[in-house]
């Protein structure tokens, strides 16, 4: 009987607690027609230079795209380029939460040596805590008056590789999304499968209680599986 309560107790506190997690945004950029020198995008818009190239699979280009790659992929170095796409919608985020911000990037393909990449959250830097990067993206971060980013030099061998840019948020805030290159040859970093994950992590106070919780579960167990392994024996 103790462990159907303590059983019933934890799953009340686990139900009480209040986590959720949702992907606000993904775009593969299947909605955008292959095609040179591409001046608009579905979900984005273009800054700081002419165009980007929209290249399917398969394509004329010797461009691989390969696995976690797929379908049509943005080459952020356009013809002519290059140019920074920032998303088109703004989203909210609350404190406490984690914002996880992850992209398909690989190198060029096509002889170039080395293309500098640009993954950029648009927001207010004081809203950032733990800012950390996966992939390709796991280095050279840093924050400027408006922005929190990654910026590095992908070699043009580079494989797709999934990468990530995430952080726990302070306070309530807005955000955009954006991807850019200095490359200025017509041969840049290419780009897919572009997402946004924002999930509540747990206060302290709310994990101390799921723990408590637990270890009334096991305890009940013990205290059960004792009680079963004592003999009964009759004169």
């Amino acid at each position: 009987m103790r462990f159907i309560y303590a059983l019933a107790a934890s799953a009340a506190i686990t139900m009480a607690t209040p986590a959720s997690a949702a992907t606000l945004f993904t775009d593969g950029f299947e909605a955008d027609a292959p095609a040179l020198t591409v001046t608009n995008l579905t979900n984005w818009t273009l800054t700081g230079g002419v165009s980007v190239d929209v290249v399917g699979s398969p394509n004329a280009f010797s461009i691989g795209v390969t696995p976690p790659a797929s379908g049509n992929v943005i080459d952020l170095d356009g013809t002519p380029g290059p140019a920074t796409i920032t998303s088109i919608q703004n989203f909210l985020f609350n404190a406490g939460d984690l914002v996880t911000f992850s992209f398909d990037v690989g190198g060029a393909q096509r002889g170039s040596v080395a293309d500098n990449f640009q993954a950029i959250l648009f927001l207010d830097p004081s809203l950032v805590s733990g800012l950390t990067g996966t992939g390709l993206t796991s280095t050279g971060l840093g924050s400027n008056a408006n922005s929190v980013f990654s910026s590095v030099s992908i070699p043009g061998s580079t494989a797709f590789t999934t990468s990530s840019i995430s952080f726990i948020a302070t306070g309530a805030g807005s955000l955009k999304m954006a991807f850019g290159t200095t490359s200025a040859d017509n041969i840049g970093p290419l780009l897919d499968n572009v997402r946004l994950d924002v999930s509540a992590v747990p206060e302290p106070a709310t994990w101390a209680m799921m723990l408590l919780g637990l270890g009334f579960v096991g305890g009940a167990m013990r205290a059960r599986r004792r009680k079963q392994n004592v003999a009964v024996r009759y004169a």
